[in-house]
């Protein structure tokens, strides 16, 4: 850094691009120094790295009293909107509602005229479900390929495998917890089964991992934004605390198609994909911008309700006593009956349905094809 600066001239007020800082052992350290003594006041310091781990780390660390104007920003896949304006044009830009604005007046007017996309909507997640976000996955989306290519798979899948194996992880061993990860999608989990139903080694070691060992990687996972985890509330409580039960998602769909590569048994799940897409976009909707970075592992406005008799509601958003509430039922006839509980379990709150293609407005809840849920969310 140093050096750049020297030959840039002492007297530049410029932008100083750090590339592949996390390269560096203790990086963020030496960054400090050089604000402390004065070397950088005066500029623009961008770092990039390849271990989004490791910048995050760095950037949870916050330099505090030397950021000043600085900002973390987290340069996430593209999200089911973008994608489908990517794979077509016509499609309209997403308004990027909440579930709040989606029962308002005008978030059902809108979801209403929407309904001339539902065909362009609906191809563009049939895609979106295989390929992901992952910007050149875009592009062989959007030039007309009907599956992802295996250069394109190996970029993400060698990004997981790489941080993984940082950790002490095998390859196979990488590959059998992505599998173990997509066989729960949409299914309550607890760090012991998932544990115990893993049967090969994660580290160095012989045998099944610990639930403390199988914690720490989905939590690794999720540090590098592979997953994400979101977690129950327990409907009999007033307080937020939260219940052991938890979710595992994918951040990507992408890597729900690199699962099924040389995984017997495992089948593309569209309702569980569909559960797993719009849990990702809440997430994106709801945490707070400058929180984002670190909440892959805790979401603080993302949770599952668990009622007071043992069952669920998909999800929750916002603050526990402002919550927005989603239910996914993604068939073609997905009756009324979780959006009539949802409504009581939460009276008075925006509730949404997420369907396979079924559209209603009712006074206590909506239903909306999945696809232009995701299109309004963002």
């Amino acid at each position: 850094m140093q050096r750049a600066l020297d030959l840039a001239g002492s007297d530049v007020d410029g932008l100083l691009l750090l590339d592949e800082v996390t390269a560096m052992t203790g990086w963020q350290t030496a960054v400090k120094s050089l604000w402390d003594d004065g070397t950088i006041r005066e500029q623009v310091v961008v770092c990039t790295g390849s271990s989004a781990i490791d910048l995050q780390h760095g950037a949870v660390e916050r330099l505090p009293g030397r950021r000043q104007a600085g900002a973390d920003h987290l340069a996430l896949p593209q999200s089911f909107a973008a994608f489908a304006r990517a794979v077509d044009r016509d499609i309209p830009v997403s308004p990027r509602l909440t579930i709040a604005d989606l029962r308002t007046g005008h978030g059902e007017v809108l979801m209403r005229d929407m309904r001339a996309y539902a065909p362009a909507l609906d191809a563009a997640l049939g895609l979106y479900l295989r390929f992901g976000g992952l910007p050149a996955a875009v592009v062989e989306a959007a030039s007309g390929a009907r599956e992802p290519s295996q250069e394109v798979k190996r970029v993400l899948y060698d990004s997981l495998v790489r941080e993984l194996q940082r950790q002490g992880a095998t390859v196979p061993a990488g590959h059998a917890l992505l599998e173990r990860v997509v066989r729960s999608l949409g299914s309550k989990i607890s760090w012991s089964s998932m544990a115990r139903e893993m049967d090969v080694p994660l580290g160095r070691g012989t045998g099944r991992p610990s639930h403390q060992t199988l914690r720490d990687y989905i939590e690794l996972m999720a540090g590098g934004y592979f997953l994400f985890v979101a977690y129950f509330w327990r409907g009999g409580s007033h307080t937020n605390e939260q219940s052991r039960d938890k979710k595992v998602f994918l951040a990507d769909p992408l890597l729900h198609t690199i699962a099924l590569d040389g995984a017997p048994g495992l089948a593309f799940n569209a309702p569980a994909l569909v559960e797993n897409a719009v849990g990702m976009a809440l997430l994106r909707r709801y945490e707070p911008a400058d929180r984002l970075i670190e909440t892959f592992i805790l979401p603080e406005r993302l949770h599952i309700w668990q009622t007071a008799r043992g069952g669920e509601i998909d999800f929750v958003c916002g603050p526990r006593r402002e919550l927005d509430v989603v239910e996914v039922k993604y068939r073609e006839n997905p009756g009324l009956a979780a959006a009539a509980a949802a409504a009581r379990a939460h009276p008075g709150r925006p509730i949404v349905m997420a369907t396979k293609s079924a559209y209603r407005v009712a006074e206590r809840y909506s239903l909306l094809p999945a696809h232009t849920l995701l299109w309004a969310l963002g």
